[in-house]
């Protein structure tokens, strides 16, 4: 499937299929996840639904996002997995043309998801919406526990596996004129 933002559907060839749609092809966020370097591993199949309501100025898309994935953990680097639920619900307002007939910009119109093609039919990259649904849903800090102990500083130790022979009170060299200063 070469770079997700090529997946683009006539809307109106979308619509006429009904309101429902199932984007479950793992190519879909396997590609993106391999293209921006993600640390992260399908770990259960991802699968995006959505429904689209046409509005008269844009489409109501509600739907969902969920799988599983691993990611090294932030403070152990050990994997941490992680089921994802995402649900959304978005207004994506339709774009318009300028008094050329060019389409307009407007910084509301998300032009990853829907556009006018080449002959000026509207068209949507569903893809990109269920691609954008998943990114939100990753984790900002991947825990493989709440508890992690993380790696020792000195010496990389997993401190989750035990302790390690390092001293305890690790000095900044910076603050090393402060040590001795006494405040009364």
């Amino acid at each position: 499937m070469g770079n997700m933002y090529d997946s683009w559907s006539p809307l109106q060839a979308v619509l006429n299929t009904g309101p429902h749609y199932v984007l479950d092809n793992q190519a879909i966020w396997q590609g993106p996840i391999d293209e921006f370097g993600i640390p992260c591993r399908i770990a259960a199949p991802l699968r995006a639904e959505f429904d689209i309501f046409p509005q008269e100025d844009g489409l109501l898309v509600r739907g969902s996002v969920t799988g599983q994935v691993a990611m090294p953990c932030n403070r152990c680097a050990e994997e941490a997995v992680y089921d994802l639920a995402q649900r959304f619900d978005n207004f994506e307002p339709l774009p318009s043309l300028d008094e050329n007939g060019e389409p307009a910009t407007d910084p509301d119109v998300d032009e990853y998801f829907i556009r006018f093609s080449r002959n000026g039919e509207l068209e949507v990259n569903l893809a990109a919406l269920a691609w954008e649904e998943f990114a939100q849903a990753l984790p900002p800090r991947p825990l493989c526990r709440e508890e992690c102990a993380g790696l020792c500083p000195s010496c990389g130790t997993n401190l989750n596996e035990g302790a390690c022979a390092c001293e305890k009170k690790i000095h900044d060299p910076r603050l090393a004129k402060l040590r001795g200063l006494k405040i009364h």
